[in-house]
Order: structure tokens, then C-alpha cells, then sequence
């Protein structure tokens, strides 16, 4: 590490990334070529070379202790890869920004594009896989948790002594053990145990903290496993937008991450905030509130959504709309369903079938679907009339699934 830079030996991370690789002692120049992309580096000087495009380093390649050394992320990026630096357990994790979607075919589990193309072949191992995140996914043999696979289809992190785990975030991933009772505690990337199982119940990381049951209550830990907010709450939500929802006997908060109330929520049901506002429940009927417990739009609502995108799906005479951050109705409520916008786009039904809306209003899927999750990384997850489909932006369906 040199000013917050990791450098790696050059010949190493060229070759696992594909790269040819070739150096001129007379230039003190690095070259590496792989499939169009070319890289130079000059030692001592702070700027590269990719594809004859200059970058300017914050450290110049060096020798060190008689071998070279190169900057990682201006060579991972120029490859084509997610760079996440970890610094509590000083992890730097490269993985593609090729979105992968799980997809099954005669009931074994592989991974398609966002072009419908299979990258990960369909394994008679996977009996369930599930999304990558951060690079890694669940994946299930047999029915029971195998562990973790790379972008590639390898197990990178198998079982081992993990019963159950859930996805990766910011770094870790809760796992469970039965041994000898049903306990969670983190693993990092690499499948090492960074917080031991000690905890009931284990949430994933959000904003640097965790929710963790301790006994009978719920507080927050660190991602060094330390407890921030100490267990004393009989329900706790993950961070989101630097509060907390949490609830003790029956009454609703809102803590700061040092766990200080902020926001005593007299209400009977409330939500995360999001976008600067959050659902409530206030009586029968549901309003938004802001940052300051003050309400921000009044509770006249029969059911109403958390903002994404700008707006919120709400229900007005059992009809679902949206409304914008000042309570004005910018849909009008027509839908007999409506969901959160994502990617631009929110799922609606109509006549008892679901299609895809824009902000408009307008329908850009027309509502022929069984059922339909939000979109993500272009693509939505959906029922169709003759099975499970993904469909892309258009409508056009890029995949359907193939049945034993």
C-alpha cells in the first residue's frame, strides 16, 4: 500500500488477467495486450498509457525490493472490472460488470447475459442459484447451501462449516452454523469467519452497521463485529439514509448511527426512509414524514409505497398511483396494483395482468404478464402465460425457461 494505492507485482496480475505481457529495460516500460486493450506503465512516472489513451496515477509503478510493482485498479479497470476496496480487512476484490442472471434449464441452474446468451453452463450440481453480488452467489446442490461460486461458475468458497448464508454486502456475508445450536456470525470474501457465531439472528451490512439479535433484543455491530448500538430493541431495520427503524414495546424510532433517537414515530406502522421521506401509518391511513418527524405529506393514502425514482405508488379509493416528493398526484390512480420505479420503469397491473409503466404513465410493457419483478441491470424476472421469462426494457422476453 503506498498513498492509498495498492501495488501488486506487475507480471502476476497481467497474466491472471489474460494479458500478454512484455517489458523494455531500456525504457523502464510495461506493456500488457490482451484482445484489442493495451496498457503501458513506465517506472517512476505517474502516467499510463491505455490503449494510447493517457491516465494519470496517484503512484507511479516502482521497484520494490528488486521486483516491479504496479497500481491494480488502473489495470483492473482498464479490463473491464469492478474494483472494491475493503479496507477493515484489507481486501481488494476484482470481479466483470457483465451483469449475470441465475436461470435453470430441465431443472439444473446456470447464468444467462442481459442478451439471453448462457456465460455459466446450466450444472446438474445447481438444484438453486441465486444473484451474484459483489462478485459472488449462492448456490444450492441437493437442495442444501454449497456455498459461493465466482463469475466464472467456480465454487471459490464451498460449505465447509456453513449451514446457510445470505448475500454479500459491503464486504461480508452472514453465514449460520448448527453447531451446536443455530447461531450467525461474517464471513469475508475469501470464506474466512471475520466475526464469530455468536448471534440469533444476523442482517446484512448497510452504511458500515449490521443488525444482530443478542438474546432477545436487537442492536448493531461494526463490520469488525464490535457492538455500536447496544442490543435493546425488540426489532431493528438496516440503515438507510443514516437512520434506523427500530421498536420497543410496540412504539416505532428512528436512531442516528450512535444509536440516539432522532424520531419518535407515534404511528401504528411505519418504513424506511428513502429519498428524504418515509411512509407512516397514522390511524387507518398512511402519510410521509421527513427528516425531522414533521409530516411532509399528509396520511390520506389507503396504502403507500416508499419513494424510488422520484415517486411513490400510492392507493386512493383502491386505486394505486404515484405521487411526487410534494404530495401531488403525478399518475393518476388507475392501476389496480402498482409497484416501486426502477431502471426508469415501475410494474403495474391492469384487468388483472402486468405490464411495465414510465413516469408518464405511459405503458412501455404492455400488461400481458402474470407477475413481473422490478427491473434490474435491464432485465426483469416474470410470469408469462406459458412459464417463467426475463424480459428486457422493450418487452422483448431474452429468455424462457426450459422444463425437464
Amino acid at each position: 500500500m503506498k498513498n492509498n494505492t495498492v501495488l501488486v507485482p506487475f507480471k502476476e496480475i497481467f497474466k491472471t488477467l489474460g494479458f500478454s505481457v512484455s517489458y523494455d529495460s531500456v525504457s523502464k516500460t510495461i506493456s500488457g495486450d490482451k484482445s484489442g486493450t493495451t496498457i503501458q506503465l513506465v517506472i517512476d512516472q505517474n502516467t499510463a498509457w491505455i490503449n494510447n489513451t493517457p491516465a494519470t496515477l496517484q503512484v507511479a509503478p516502482q521497484i520494490i525490493n528488486g521486483a516491479t510493482y504496479v497500481p491494480l485498479r488502473v489495470i483492473s479497470e482498464a479490463s473491464g472490472l469492478e474494483v472494491k476496496w475493503y479496507g477493515k480487512s484489507q481486501i481488494v476484490s476484482l470481479y466483470s460488470k457483465q451483469n449475470l442472471f441465475s436461470a435453470s434449464n430441465g431443472g439444473k441452474f446456470g447464468y444467462i447475459n442481459a442478451q439471453g446468451k448462457n456465460v455459466i453452463d446450466y450444472q446438474t450440481k445447481f438444484t438453486n442459484a441465486y444473484p451474484f453480488s459483489e462478485g459472488l452467489a449462492i448456490v444450492y446442490s441437493s437442495g442444501k447451501f454449497a456455498g459461493f461460486i465466482n463469475q466464472q461458475g467456480k465454487l471459490v468458497i464451498p460449505k465447509g462449516n456453513y449451514y446457510d448464508a445470505k448475500d454479500f454486502s459491503e464486504g461480508l456475508a452472514a453465514y449460520r452454523t448448527l453447531d451446536p445450536v443455530s447461531k450467525y456470525g461474517y464471513m469475508d470474501v475469501t470464506g474466512a469467519s471475520i466475526i464469530k457465531p455468536h448471534f440469533k439472528k444476523a442482517n446484512s451490512f448497510s452504511e458500515g452497521l449490521a443488525a444482530v439479535q443478542i438474546g432477545s433484543s436487537y442492536g448493531y455491530i461494526d463490520s469488525l463485529g464490535k457492538i455500536i448500538i447496544k442490543a435493546q430493541y425488540d426489532s431493528a431495520i438496516d440503515f438507510s439514509e443514516g437512520l434506523a427503524l427500530v421498536t420497543l414495546h410496540g412504539a416505532f424510532f428512528y436512531i442516528d448511527k450512535k444509536g440516539n433517537v432522532l424520531i419518535n414515530a407515534e404511528y401504528s406502522k411505519a418504513d424506511s426512509f428513502s429519498e428524504g421521506l418515509a411512509a407512516v401509518k397514522k390511524g387507518s391511513e398512511f402519510g410521509f414524514i421527513n427528516k425531522k418527524g414533521e409530516i411532509a405529506i399528509p396520511a390520506i393514502y389507503e396504502e403507500a409505497h416508499s419513494f424510488s425514482g422520484g415517486l411513490a405508488a400510492v392507493r386512493v379509493k383502491g386505486k394505486a398511483g404515484y405521487i411526487d416528493h410534494k404530495g401531488t398526484m403525478i399518475i393518476s390512480n388507475q392501476f389496480d396494483a402498482a409497484s416501486d420505479f426502477y431502471e426508469g420503469l415501475a410494474a403495474a397491473e391492469s384487468g388483472g395482468k402486468t405490464g411495465f409503466i414510465n413516469k408518464k404513465g405511459d405503458w412501455v410493457i404492455q400488461p400481458t404478464l402474470s407477475w413481473a419483478q422490478p427491473f434490474s441491470n435491464g432485465l426483469s424476472y416474470a410470469y408469462s402465460d406459458d412459464g417463467e421469462v426475463y424480459v428486457n426494457q422493450t418487452g422483448q422476453i431474452v429468455w424462457r425457461i426450459k422444463e425437464p
